[in-house]
Order: C-alpha cells, then sequence, then structure tokens
C-alpha cells in the first residue's frame, strides 16, 4: 500500500510540476488619449497593442456592446499595434468597448474600456 501511494505522490508531483503557459497580453495603446466623457463626435482613433507571451499573437477583434466591430487575422508575430477609427455618430449614453487578442494555441485575452457619450 505504501508503495502505491508512494507511486501516485510521485506521479502527481510530476504532472503538476509542468510550466503553466500564459495567454498574450492586450491593452489600448493611446489609453491615456480616450476620454471616459465626451460629447458626441464623428469618429474616435484606438490604437490597440497586442503581445504574444508564450505564442506568437495571429488574431485581434474590437467590440462594442458585444458586437464584433473590427476584426484582423495576421501571421503569427510577437507583437503588432493596431490602429483603428471608429465611428460613433448616433451612439449615446455607454458604449463598452472591449479588444481581445488570440495566439497561436488559441488562448485569448481581453480588455475593457467605458466611453459615455452625451
Amino acid at each position: 500500500m505504501k508503495h502505491i501511494l508512494f507511486i501516485l505522490t510521485v506521479f502527481l508531483f510530476f504532472s503538476c510540476s509542468k510550466e503553466i503557459k500564459d495567454g498574450p497580453y492586450v491593452y489600448f495603446a493611446n489609453d491615456s488619449e480616450l476620454a471616459d466623457t465626451m460629447s458626441q463626435q464623428n469618429s474616435l482613433t484606438f490604437t490597440v497593442t497586442a503581445i504574444g507571451n508564450s505564442y506568437k499573437v495571429t488574431h485581434t477583434q474590437l467590440f462594442i456592446n458585444q458586437t464584433s466591430f473590427r476584426d484582423s487575422i495576421f501571421s503569427p508575430t510577437d507583437s503588432i499595434t493596431i490602429t483603428w477609427e471608429i465611428d460613433f455618430t448616433g451612439r449615446i449614453n455607454t458604449q463598452n468597448i472591449m479588444v481581445q487578442a488570440t495566439d497561436e494555441h488559441e488562448m485569448v485575452a481581453t480588455q475593457t474600456k467605458q466611453i459615455y457619450i452625451k
């Protein structure tokens, strides 16, 4: 019984000692330039940077209020910066903006920002 318990413990130790891979990192590169509240205007420029952590980044998306608004698929790369200009004409109240990055192994990272439009 002691031998079986020892073998199971050793097996558990080695199976849990593998390094956990982290997904990509994504953020609004121009976040300091984006106002939280603004009057209704025609467009706003979002600069998004996606960085692969353990694997290369292959896909970025921008969502407004959970609706896909911009989508970029590209060759695997360590990091990428994309600039999207978004037209907010006719939109009012709180707009939830989310960027999402996906790496080669389908690991996903997201970053969100809320903008209130008067």
